[in-house]
């Protein structure tokens, strides 16, 4: 994507000079505490109570950017086009309404941009200084080409900040598509209470990862010991003919007393064994253990739905995984549970994440559930529609699926009949 830097071109300016109109005392000292932090060369000015106060600073001063409280608009095409007028670069209008990101509001882009109030201020600032001259900004760059082009030792980990999103259910099918493709797959269970054995119909017996964290609680530990226990606790299961690789969760006592160095060993020595791609599931709590598995994982898959809720959440937990600084990081966003009939921006969705959905999953809940309940894999049954979705982010880990077993060619022929593309 071609970007532009807003940048003044008086060759006496050297800062980046912020209006801020109609918020809060909060935000603006956020704003100013963030820029002076990570961007010392931008000054964020004094308050104004009025657009009109703007138009006649912005008019008279060398100044960039403008932060303006949506409720401060009274007729907001003319007000746009005066302030374009005006010495301004940029406007970001500020609203704390997601509803109104479906309406049909006329913004002068790219010199005007809406934007939600609770973004995360890395995000946000990073909006504000650069922008697309033609479309909106997508800040994430999706894959990174030198994580792509890793052959083995992908360690993928599906998380979503709230529960009940449908994580298990997407590590286990997309596992499951992975192992019909011949890759050597392992899925591991890091939640609490991990319920991915019941889901694949394991043995009740089935070690999983009790004796390989008994080894860690151990004050005499070594290398090999912790490995010979999680190989002893892998169980092999066939789908279709293929193998996947299934270590269970430990019981809730024993994942409770994980903590980031338990984990990290832990995750370190899963990551020595032998396997095309590690899967990895775990519970929403934000917790040392779930710290350790984002920290460590070549790619993230974030979960949400059509619940705001989930959205919200996604928020802090984006903002949270930039501090840990792993830019070589794969980070994708799949939208589960989708229903048409609710009429779900999706476009807006993405606008407010600063993040392009990968894959949207329909709402077929009874449908999952009721095979889940009798022990049924859905890989198991290939003509389900709903495996698409689940090929589709399996490709995105490992791009091995036709277009057919895609559907594109579906798509593509339906979206030339004026279907809308998302």
């Amino acid at each position: 994507m071609t970007t532009e830097v807003i940048v003044k071109e008086s060759e006496k300016q050297d800062e980046i000079r912020i209006l801020v109109c109609g918020e809060a005392d909060e935000f603006t000292k956020s704003l100013k505490d963030y820029c002076g932090s990570h961007y010392p060369f931008v000054k964020v000015e004094k308050g104004f109570q009025s657009i009109n106060e703007i138009i006649e600073y912005a008019s008279k001063e060398s100044v960039d950017i403008a932060f303006i409280q949506l409720q401060q608009f009274i007729n907001i095409e003319k007000e746009q086009a005066e302030l374009s007028s005006t010495n301004l670069s940029k406007v970001i209008i500020m609203t704390d309404r997601l509803d109104l990101f479906k309406s049909t509001i006329v913004l002068q882009e790219p010199f005007a941009e809406l934007m939600y109030i609770h973004t995360p201020m890395r995000v946000l600032t990073e909006r504000m200084l650069t922008f697309d001259a033609k479309k909106k900004l997508r800040l994430y760059t999706n894959t990174h080409p030198t994580i792509r082009k890793q052959e083995k030792g992908r360690s993928v980990l599906i998380y979503s900040a709230k529960g009940g999103v449908g994580k298990s259910t997407i590590a286990v099918n997309v596992a499951c598509q992975l192992a019909k493709k011949d890759k050597r797959v392992l899925l591991v269970d890091f939640a609490t209470f991990g319920n991915i054995q019941v889901m694949v119909n394991l043995p009740r017996n089935v070690r999983g990862m009790s004796e390989a964290i008994g080894v860690l609680e151990q004050p005499m530990k070594t290398d090999e010991e912790l490995q010979k226990y999680l190989e002893d606790g892998i169980h092999t299961m066939q789908v279709q003919g293929s193998r996947l690789d299934v270590l269970a969760a430990a019981t809730p006592m024993k994942m409770t007393s994980l903590d980031l160095e338990k984990t990290d060993d832990l995750v370190a020595a899963i990551q020595r064994l032998d396997y095309d791609v590690i899967l990895f599931d775990t519970s929403s709590d934000l917790t040392e253990k779930n710290i350790s598995l984002i920290s460590s994982a070549t790619d993230i898959i974030y979960v949400s739905t059509t619940d705001i809720a989930a959205s919200w959440s996604l928020l802090s937990t984006i903002d949270l995984v930039e501090t840990l600084n792993r830019p070589l990081q794969n980070r994708y966003l799949v939208v589960n549970h989708y229903n048409d009939s609710l009429g779900f921006p999706v476009n807006e969705l993405e606008s407010i994440l600063s993040m392009k959905v990968a894959a949207v999953i329909p709402d077929k809940y009874e449908q999952i559930q009721g095979y889940t309940n009798r022990g049924i894999l859905l890989a198991e049954k290939q003509n389900l529609k709903i495996n698409r979705s689940y090929k589709q982010i399996a490709h995105l880990i490992e791009p091995v699926f036709t277009e057919k077993e895609l559907g594109i060619k579906k798509r593509k022929r339906w979206l030339a009949r004026g279907g809308d593309q998302r």
